[in-house]
């Protein structure tokens, strides 16, 4: 990088940063916790705190095997209870931290490999990634966030692998690591271990390194499985072999296309087809004779294919695996989006070294070019996502807020008392009395309640208890429900078993 135009870039990448790290925290507490999955997560991540168990996940206070993932990033969010308190911004801040770790840790990457154009843009890349500021990711109380800094670290130390065999260590650490965040998905790590041997034989010839590195990846996950043996026997972990793999690939129904068309209309690609036609543009614009232009460009296009191996099947195996599969979530191909910006960031720099020759014409074209697309993405998702995050009088937003007041006004005074809810928003609407997990888990992480499925029947039968009921629903239970005690008068009415 040539100093006259070094300040310019350690502006961008000092900006785009900034913008990232804004668009992971700001906000971050606002708007409930959504059913999908970040509400039972939290919930299981307040019951284990408060229960003091970092092994055993529970929900509604019983052993949870929906949830049946390994515990590390429930582990993370006690941590984070204890330093910030029970709260949503607490549930959700280590996935913003990796989020923000992930974007350091790939732009140290890239200067150690002097990428430094590449390190540059590659924040404005990720932040075009709206996705992952939007849902399951980096503002939201699931593990997918952390699983993916555990997944980057393993890719990047395969990377060093080919030059510094060593990495195998921290690439088997981080394998076993991931495995305690989502289980069998980290498989995927593996696989891509295998297909990248040809770039990194020589790690391998080290019999004790590689069993020092098997050691580490089978290490944390066999002694967490050893402790959870002692609990419930097999249960769980056959519910997480059996049940994440086998089951949901023997009862998939989805079209093998879903993932493939997912990822081919993320906006990661749409910023990698930007720097394709900047490519092109800058290398018509270029003065070289056609035969020796020609020939130069395909060789460093061999070159960059070669070096770039890892990335490439990085981003080809995830989606290829969940469309044979046909077991497909929009955020399983998370992983291979991030891969596809380390890529994109990469063509930029070989868009401005190999086919620009660094002058300013090329740094400006391509840096235009991602720019200008990157900020199409970020600015909507800053304007509607971040900036107004719980502002749109969701009637579980209204719950979260109540529930909030409720525990500030009445401090522990009900904390595990049975509670009742009549709500007008459910998910499941044939299903009267149940809780569901976007109430379960304000209702338990603020005044300490213990929801109770049920009808306004059981709880006039349930005395000392209390029932929350949805101001638009009161018309249909004020005859049960009048001359009750009203403790709480917000969008929803919280009344106690006693009667004036």
């Amino acid at each position: 990088m040539k100093s006259k135009t070094k300040i310019f870039w350690i502006i961008i990448l000092a900006a785009f940063i900034a913008v990232d790290a804004y668009m992971l925290f700001h906000n971050l507490g606002k708007g409930f916790l959504v059913q999908t999955d970040e509400a039972w997560h939290a919930t299981n991540g307040y019951e284990m705190v408060k229960q003091g168990n970092w092994i055993i996940n529970s929900y509604r206070y019983a052993a949870d095997y929906f949830n049946s993932k390994p515990p590390l990033c429930l582990d993370l969010m006690m941590v984070s209870y204890k330093i910030f308190g029970v709260s949503n911004f607490a549930a959700r801040f280590p996935s913003a931290l990796a989020g923000l770790i992930t974007i350091a840790l790939i732009v140290v990457f890239l200067i150690r490999d002097k990428k430094t154009y590449a390190a540059a843009l590659f924040p404005i890349i990720f932040g075009a990634c709206s996705t992952f500021f939007t849902f399951h990711m980096y503002r939201a109380a699931e593990m997918d966030a952390i699983y993916n800094l555990f997944f980057v670290t393993a890719m990047l130390s395969l990377y060093m692998m080919a030059e510094q065999p060593n990495f195998m260590y921290l690439y088997g650490l981080s394998f076993g690591l991931a495995f305690m965040c989502k289980g069998p998905h980290s498989a995927l790590i593996f696989v891509i271990g295998l297909l990248y041997i040809p770039k990194c034989k020589a790690a391998f010839k080290s019999i004790p390194r590689v069993i020092i590195s098997a050691l580490l990846a089978a290490a944390i996950p066999l002694a967490w499985m050893a402790k959870r043996y002692m609990f419930d026997g097999m249960e769980l972990i056959n519910k997480l072999f059996m049940g994440e793999v086998a089951g949901r690939v023997s009862n998939a129904s989805q079209n093998m296309s879903a993932p493939i068309i997912d990822f081919f209309t993320s906006n990661s690609f749409f910023v990698f087809v930007a720097t394709v036609i900047a490519m092109v543009i800058i290398a018509l614009v270029a003065k070289r004779t056609a035969s020796d232009q020609e020939k130069r460009a395909t060789t460093s296009l061999k070159e960059f294919a070669w070096d770039n191996y890892l990335f490439i099947v990085w981003t080809v195996v995830p989606v290829v695996f969940f469309a044979a599969t046909r077991s497909f979530l929009s955020w399983y191909t998370y992983t291979a989006q991030i891969a596809l910006c380390i890529l994109a960031a990469r063509l930029a720099e070989y868009c401005i070294k190999e086919v620009g020759k660094e002058t300013v014409i090329s740094q400006a074209l391509t840096a235009v070019a991602i720019i200008a697309v990157s900020l199409f993405c970020i600015v909507p998702t800053i304007m509607y996502d971040v900036n107004l995050a719980g502002t749109g009088g969701h009637p579980v937003d209204q719950f979260l807020e109540d529930m909030q007041q409720f525990k500030d006004q009445y401090g522990d005074t009900y904390s595990g008392v049975n509670a009742y809810l009549i709500s007008e928003f459910r998910l499941d609407v044939a299903n009267e009395d149940h809780w569901e997990p976007e109430y379960v888990a304000p209702a338990e992480m603020y005044p300490d309640l213990m929801p109770v499925d049920g009808t306004v029947d059981n709880f006039l039968s349930d005395p000392d208890s209390i029932i929350i009921v949805d101001k638009d629903r009161w018309d249909e239970f004020a005859g049960d429900l009048s001359g009750h005690v009203i403790l709480f008068d917000g969008s929803y009415l919280i009344l106690s078993s006693d009667m004036y």
